[in-house]
């Protein structure tokens, strides 16, 4: 009869042990497929997230007019890491008045419409490179229909809505003045604009178009008034700037770009965020990662939790089953004597023991696969909600959704039980048994007499 025959006929014999060691290694195989799964997947959740996210940050200079000049802006997109970039039109509220300095009627009217204090004639005004180039009119939520738009070298040129241009008995060619009186300077500072280099003196501009909206429904619900596109104007770039910085260079408050998608993205970020500014360092950089910060920190910690968390398990597990195997042996040291007495080599006996507990393993690892599935599913979907509602306080369905699939057995979990099955715990049984196996049979004979 071979090792493999005996070893099978005592895991049958001595069930109690061989009942109780199996469910010492279900309950381990099932921790370590659990930790490791879920620890893949809300790696795996992390990564996908990071992919879909838009690799483009924003560059807010508001504080700073005058730092995000063209130059500067050419600069930046000039880098390797930097694929693309596009320019956000600047875009404040302004006071409309005429040649002579009286105020205009704007469009104010509509149950939906709010006029802040201050604001009775103003509008926003929206600068560019050209005005073609901004969102509005590429999209063409805004159309020109008389005159031209506003190119690169005008300075005091000025595009208006027809109905500001009707209500007023405005034509192309008439001049109109923009004001910046202390209700609006006031607002801008609330939204963080440095104003202290501003010429709030008042500016004088020359229509030289006039567009009509395609659809005002931009904003939903309640709006402010000065946001209604009939009282939008598109100023050229050089007076706009010259506005908050007489001494800047043509500048934009927001330029946005993308970064390559084999780069850093938080290295160039970073980067760009150290380089030297003109006139100031930009307020602040943004992108997707920021609003996402908190829930990235949360499953990152949560990944690495239980990346440390299975490697203790290993080792507990390994030491646990260590000293049970110890104490299994020397139960045996009678039955090791007799076989040793008997001629069984040392190997041979050691063999045996091997494969009895490799049954129970083997055992233990098909109803460790049976139940993990159900188990790894839920505790994974419990583990990555749990720690996104902590970094926010709310539940989130952003990590279902970047992943688009259940958390499931992983297949680095399943080759980490199988290591652990075929590899750590024969290793165990050689430890545990060597020190009793060196021994002679009667040695051990007389050691349970």
């Amino acid at each position: 009869m071979n090792f493999i025959q005996c070893a099978g006929r005592c895991f049958i014999r001595k069930k109690s042990r061989s009942i109780l060691l199996i469910l010492l290694l279900t309950t381990v195989f099932l921790l370590l497929l659990t930790v490791v799964s879920v620890a893949g997947h809300a790696k795996t959740v992390l990564e996908k997230m990071e992919h879909n996210f838009n690799r483009e940050f924003v560059v807010d200079a508001q504080n700073a007019p005058g730092s995000l000049t063209l130059e500067k802006i050419h600069e930046i997109s000039a880098r390797e890491d930097i694929t693309a970039y596009r320019l956000i039109s600047n875009a404040v509220p302004v006071e409309f008045a005429d040649n002579y300095g009286i105020s205009l009627s704007v469009k104010t009217d509509g149950d939906n419409c709010f006029i802040s204090p201050g604001f009775e004639h103003a509008g926003t005004l929206v600068s560019n490179v050209t005005s073609d180039s901004d969102e509005l009119f590429s999209e063409e939520a805004l159309k020109l229909i008389s005159g031209r738009h506003v190119k690169e070298n005008d300075a005091h040129k000025i595009l208006i809505h027809k109905e500001l241009a009707d209500k007023n008995s405005l034509h192309l060619g008439d001049t109109i003045q923009l004001k910046f009186p202390r209700a609006i300077t006031r607002d801008l500072e609330s939204m963080g604009y440095d104003t202290s280099h501003m010429n709030t003196h008042t500016i004088q501009a020359e229509i030289i178009g006039i567009f009509e909206s395609q659809d005002n429904g931009h904003i939903a619900g309640m709006h402010l008034s000065h946001q209604l596109y009939e009282n939008y104007c598109y100023l050229d770039l050089e007076t706009y700037s010259s506005v908050f910085n007489p001494k800047a260079q043509p500048f934009f408050f927001q330029a946005a770009f993308s970064a390559a998608s084999s780069s850093d993205f938080a290295a160039v970020v970073n980067a760009v965020k150290n380089l030297d500014w003109p006139a100031g360092q930009p307020n602040s950089i943004v992108s997707d990662l920021n609003h996402y910060a908190d829930m990235i920190g949360s499953l990152s910690s949560l990944s690495n939790l239980l990346r440390i968390l299975w490697i203790v398990i290993i080792l507990v597990c390994i030491t646990l089953i260590y000293f049970l195997l110890s104490h299994g042996v020397k139960q045996r040291k009678r039955e090791i004597g007799i076989l040793m007495s008997l001629g069984l080599s040392r190997g041979r006996i050691l063999m045996q023991h091997i494969a009895e507990v490799l049954l129970a393993a083997v055992t233990a690892m098909v109803i460790a696969f049976a139940l993990s599935g159900g188990i790894v599913h839920v505790a994974g979907e419990h583990m990555i909600a749990a720690a996104v509602k902590q970094s926010d306080g709310t539940e989130q369905a952003q990590p279902e959704q970047a992943d688009g699939s259940p958390t499931s057995v992983s297949s680095d979990a399943a080759g980490i039980m199988l290591i652990f099955g075929f590899l750590l715990i024969p290793v165990s049984v050689i430890a545990a048994e060597y020190p009793i196996l060196q021994k002679e049979p009667d040695e051990n004979l007389r050691s349970v007499s």
